[in-house]
């Protein structure tokens, strides 16, 4: 369950930070709810019969680059996915920064001032804790941007690079990687599938007995203690995934355990996993998955704008799998969902942005370009106004 504060005041919030140690955190400030936290790319798609219209955001993508290619730099062709979103086109991209002043900037900015007996929601700031993080960032630039998911589907070198950045982050925090890998288990369990994409409902009692007793491991995980348990299970996928271009490529057989750690195979039970997710995802047609898991990827490109470094921003990269009926042109969009470990209510949004403003935090110190010191110098002579 996400954890919630509100916060009236700097003070307030900054005591916060220091109590909770949150340095641990990246943080996204958002002047409204939405419904949840979602890329700009989808914030479109509602889902079902005629409320399935969604950003093309590889076609938007594609146009954009064509008409702008003899005009931008080799570094922003190779990171064209920041620089599609520094230019307002939907992406699947998320802005986090490590600052939390800042985020609390973003929370409050144009949040409308409340008339009387109307009330207003309150701005949100979302902390993720940093360990959930992965870097993904070269293997979107080398692959030439392409869709992460997509790419994990028929990419044998994107899985490798994949796994190797599982086990060192597994390696590193070997005391939660069986947490994620439970977390990921639970994305089937609350999917209603096991592992061949079969929903248990549908299942009569006998066939449902079959399943439990085979996806027993599955379904136990949290009991597992040492490397000989998480072996059995490495083995049961082995012989129970129907894809065996996800068990029996190079990036899953092992001729030995004895040679790797047990963080290193839960890495290959953890993306083997994900893959065969994504997998049930593509060839289900008209069913859309929930993906929640708690691993997030991140996008960090090099400092191409002085927007990313004055907001020291990052990039939580949204991955999604979308497939088109095309004879009823019907379209089914997963993407993952992002879940905050804690959220922080706002209030006193125009009296927190003047203090922010006075500690130097404002849209010229943000953005840095003219019009946005305009707008600040604007702000500074309304604020004297009111005095």
């Amino acid at each position: 369950m996400v954890k919630e504060y509100i916060i009236d005041n700097i003070s307030e919030y900054l005591e916060l930070i220091r109590e909770k140690k949150f340095h641990n955190y990246i943080f996204r400030g958002q002047n409204q709810a939405f419904t949840g936290i979602q890329a700009s790319g989808f914030r479109t798609y509602k889902g079902g019969w005629g409320t399935n219209q969604f950003y093309d955001i590889k076609e938007m993508k594609r146009q954009f680059f064509n008409k702008v290619v003899r005009k931008i730099s080799n570094d922003e062709k190779k990171f064209f996915l920041a620089f599609c979103q520094h230019h307002g086109l939907p992406t699947n991209l998320v802005d986090f920064t490590t600052s939390p002043l800042i985020a609390l900037f973003f929370a409050c900015y144009g949040k409308e001032k409340p008339k009387e007996n109307i009330l207003i929601d309150d701005a949100e700031i979302y902390l993720i804790k940093k360990e959930k993080l992965l870097d993904i960032t070269d293997m979107i630039a080398e692959f030439n941007n392409k869709d992460f998911f997509e790419s994990l589907l028929v990419n044998e070198e994107i899985r490798k690079k994949t796994l190797f950045k599982l086990e060192q982050l597994f390696t590193t925090q070997s005391d939660i990687a069986l947490i994620y890998l439970n977390r990921l288990i639970d994305c089937y369990e609350n999917n209603n599938i096991n592992i061949h994409g079969e929903s248990l409902t549908e299942l009569d009692e006998e066939a449902r007995e079959i399943v439990e007793e085979g996806d027993y491991y599955l379904n136990k995980l949290s009991d597992f203690k040492n490397k000989n348990e998480i072996s059995e299970l490495y083995d049961y996928l082995l012989n129970e995934i129907d894809d065996e271009s996800i068990t029996y490529g190079e990036t899953y057989r092992l001729e030995s355990f004895i040679y790797y750690s047990t963080e290193e195979v839960i890495a290959r039970v953890y993306l083997a996993l994900l893959i065969n997710l994504l997998q049930i995802q593509f060839d289900c047609g008209d069913q859309q998955l929930n993906l929640d898991f708690d691993m997030y990827f991140t996008y960090q490109p090099p400092d191409l704008f002085d927007r990313i470094v004055n907001q020291k921003g990052l990039f939580i990269y949204q991955p999604y799998l979308s497939k088109t009926d095309e004879q009823y042109q019907f379209t089914v969009l997963s993407y993952q969902s992002i879940n905050p470990d804690y959220t922080l209510r706002i209030r006193n949004h125009h009296e927190i942005l003047n203090e922010l403003n006075f500690l130097g935090i404002n849209l010229e110190s943000i953005y840095g370009d003219f019009d946005n010191i305009a707008k600040s110098v604007k702000f500074n002579h309304d604020y004297t106004f009111k005095q």
